[in-house]
């Protein structure tokens, strides 16, 4: 049961209605039978005895033939609902941008990275800070979203680098695997000085 279906709705809806946890929702109300079985069904919601109908019928000063309140899981199922994270809608980069979902994990190494800018020999792509400082998390994946473009995406990359060298693997190789982002971008190849020499002088 999720957020999106009926069930969440029309428990809200009773809950509303019902006012409190020994309240009563009625067919007067929008509820009749038909539309809160799937509640009942389920002991998310029971339906009034004799005795409660006769009480609610004595208070009211009419017949009540039919009533239904939410049980103890019908409140509990509405409050651990309301308790899950909304996921953000996924919306689309910037022309010019590529979207990149990181772990909590990345996402620190990547601020540690940037933490170190002023002493850094090569600093952090312009506008990487500002990206990382504007990502949004999503609890749905679990992920920060933030938007780069590809000289951003490459410093990123550069970052990964270190914390590979520091002794963890899994951001860099999650990102060139799953982005095809690499540092260093391409491979390093030696070449032998004779040949070097030899490429100069052509």
């Amino acid at each position: 049961m999720g957020r999106s279906t009926g069930h969440y709705a029309l428990l809200q809806r009773m809950a509303d209605t019902q006012g409190t946890a020994t309240g009563w929702v009625t067919v007067g109300a929008g509820f009749d039978e038909h539309n809160t079985k799937p509640l009942v069904d389920q002991r998310l919601a029971q339906l009034a005895t004799r005795e409660d109908q006769a009480e609610l019928s004595a208070r009211a000063g009419r017949p009540v033939l039919w009533a239904v309140r939410l049980t103890d899981d019908g409140w509990d199922a509405l409050l651990y609902i309301q308790a899950q994270p909304v996921p953000i809608p996924d919306e689309a980069a910037a022309p010019g941008l590529r979207k990149v979902a990181l772990r909590r994990s990345e996402m620190e190494a990547l601020r540690r990275y940037l933490a170190l800018s002023g002493q850094l020999r090569q600093a952090p792509a312009l506008g990487l800070q500002l990206a990382v400082e504007v990502a949004r998390f999503d609890p749905g994946p679990n992920r920060w979203i933030v938007h780069v473009d590809d000289e951003q995406a490459q410093s990123m990359a550069r970052a990964f680098f270190m914390e590979r060298v520091a002794g963890s693997a899994a951001p860099a190789n999650r990102i060139a695997r799953e982005y095809g982002v690499t540092y260093p971008p391409r491979p390093i190849l030696f070449t032998p000085t004779a040949e070097r020499d030899r490429a100069e002088t052509d």
